[in-house]
């Protein structure tokens, strides 16, 4: 590990110190618990200040934080850490895809992606939509990278509507220095907001769903939906509900669960679920 990531984990574990602990801690004790001078442990509060930490060493108090961490902050810090800890040993499947497909070009590809994006500009593309197909010269507005479903993917509107791309799928990238308009972060937010894997669309359905026992503490503990909703009823079932942006993404997302989950709104994802059922028991007829 490189001494910038050492110093960069060492400041994220000084908050998270401060943010936990009950205890006063000083300077010099922070200083003997990272094996660092003073003088160092000092720059780190200096540095995480400039960072909009609100952090530091008080006579009678010791190291605190005298306001609240601002929710993106928050969010970064967690990132960071979890990437510092384990990018060694982490198997990052999206990443390695990338390399695998563009070696050295993958970063290139990122860099011009979240250049693109950060500055508004028009990108052109050249984009493998399929293993036959190759488009080239696909002017894009890239709005977001994200990670879904062991694949890096590209947000960015094509021909006025909001798409998904495959970076490991792209050939070659042209940026442009035409600008364009870009969407609000709130409604690039709310895409993600209704999907449950990787979908991205403007519709919205309301979902009823219910799960019998067996499935209860399986649901219960993961998120599914930003919005879901889940009640228990009187039997141990529950009914789980929330708000989807595809029902095809919905009724695979319910037939991989098997036995034991009724749709019960709306009408159309129920006939869905019971066409994708059929498909698959025709493989053995």
């Amino acid at each position: 590990m490189s001494e910038y990531i050492k110093k960069l984990k060492r400041q994220i574990e000084i908050v998270g110190k401060a943010l936990s602990s009950k205890d006063k801690f000083t300077v010099l004790d922070l200083a003997i618990e990272h094996n660092v001078e003073v003088l160092t442990i000092k720059r780190d509060l200096a540095e995480l200040r400039s960072r909009g930490i609100d952090i530091h060493s008080l006579k009678k108090e010791g190291i605190k934080i005298l306001q609240p961490l601002k929710k993106e902050l928050l969010k970064e810090f967690i990132l960071e850490y979890i990437s510092f800890s384990y990018s060694e040993d982490y198997p990052d499947k999206s990443t390695l895809i990338l390399i695998q497909k563009h070696g050295e070009k993958a970063l290139l590809f990122i860099v011009q992606l979240q250049k693109a994006i950060e500055q508004n500009l028009v990108v052109e593309i050249d984009y493998q939509s399929t293993a036959n197909v190759l488009k080239t010269n696909v002017i894009i507005h890239p709005l977001k990278i994200f990670q879904a479903q062991g694949e890096w993917r590209l947000l960015a509107l094509n021909q006025n509507l909001v798409k998904q791309f495959f970076i490991s799928r792209i050939n070659d990238i042209r940026l442009t220095s035409e600008k364009f308009k870009p969407l609000p972060q709130e409604k690039i937010n709310s895409l993600f907001t209704s999907s449950l894997k990787s979908w991205i669309g403007a519709e919205q359905y309301e979902l009823k769903i219910l799960f019998e026992k067996n499935w209860s503490e399986v649901i219960k503990n993961k998120t599914y939906l930003l919005n879901q909703k889940i009640t228990d009823l009187e039997d141990g079932s529950i009914l789980f509900e929330g708000i989807v942006n595809s029902l095809d993404e919905a009724a695979t997302w319910i037939v991989s669960f098997g036995k034991g989950v009724k749709v019960l709104q709306p009408e159309e994802l129920k006939l869905k679920v019971i066409q994708l059922a059929r498909d698959a028991l025709s493989n053995y007829s």
